[in-house]
């Protein structure tokens, strides 16, 4: 495969990416590692990979886009990947959860973090890092105990094993794939496929602020920015840019 730097260990696949980008790697340089001891989610968190049973990787863009619609590629991401399991597996149940996880009957299946340069870089030189975690041959006790209600895997929805290079291929060539309508076509696009896989529209949901508030409200999908509209129970409309969302329990 060209224009990868596969690696059996490393501590995150989106700092060594996000190094070579800075570096000038060019478009759809991939970081690959077998292994990732340190990888990043959302607001902090730790991306749990079991040994040799998840896919980790973060691939370089350079979108010929403005720097305002970079952060709507998380979502592009995600629908890349989504198409992707579909396809693999055969099966309907998948689904995203805004803005950046997969999830399949309500289990967490994979994530994206999206890192870009500085937006005073100039357009030659900006870029966006995609990291993409996605759980594939891990059974349930392959994780932490206190992971193991809430995580599934390719490997315990559909009880077959998959090759971690055909996935990555399928994944690289997907999100170059979806990039392009989004630069070509427009972010609505993306979207219109997007909310078809929404898997908190119409759901009871929470929504935890940075100030560490919490609102109850209705999940009404993301508005055409990207933002998610919730409507809590007064019936004001909110418009979430970060925090952290979930279904309620």
């Amino acid at each position: 495969m060209d224009n990868i730097l596969h690696i059996p260990s490393t501590v995150s696949t989106n700092e060594d990416a996000y190094k070579l980008a800075v570096d000038g790697a060019e478009h759809g340089f991939s970081v690959l590692a077998d292994i990732q001891t340190g990888g990043k989610g959302r607001l902090g968190r730790q991306w749990v990979t079991p040994l040799h049973s998840g896919l980790c990787t973060s691939i370089i863009l350079r979108p010929k886009l403005p720097f305002v619609e970079f952060p709507r590629i998380t979502l592009t991401a995600g629908l890349a990947l989504c198409k992707v399991v579909e396809e693999l597996t055969g099966l309907e149940s998948f689904g995203l959860k805004w803005p950046n996880d997969l999830y399949c009957e309500g289990r967490k299946c994979g994530g994206i973090l999206v890192e870009s340069s500085s937006p005073v870089t100039s357009d030659d030189e900006s870029f966006v890092v995609v990291g993409i975690g996605l759980n594939v041959n891990s059974r349930l006790d392959d994780f932490p105990s206190e992971l193991r209600e809430t995580v599934t895997s390719l490997l315990v929805q559909t009880e077959n094993s998959y090759s971690m290079k055909d996935i990555f291929t399928q994944l690289r060539n997907s999100l170059l794939s979806h990039l392009k309508i989004h630069e070509e076509q427009g972010f609505g696009v993306i979207l219109e496929e997007w909310r078809k896989r929404d898997v908190l529209y119409g759901k009871e949901m929470q929504w935890l602020t940075i100030e560490k508030k919490v609102i109850t409200g209705t999940g009404l999908g993301p508005d055409d920015t990207g933002q998610l509209l919730v409507k809590d129970g007064q019936g004001k409309l909110h418009s979430i840019l970060s925090g952290d969302v979930s279904l309620k329990n």
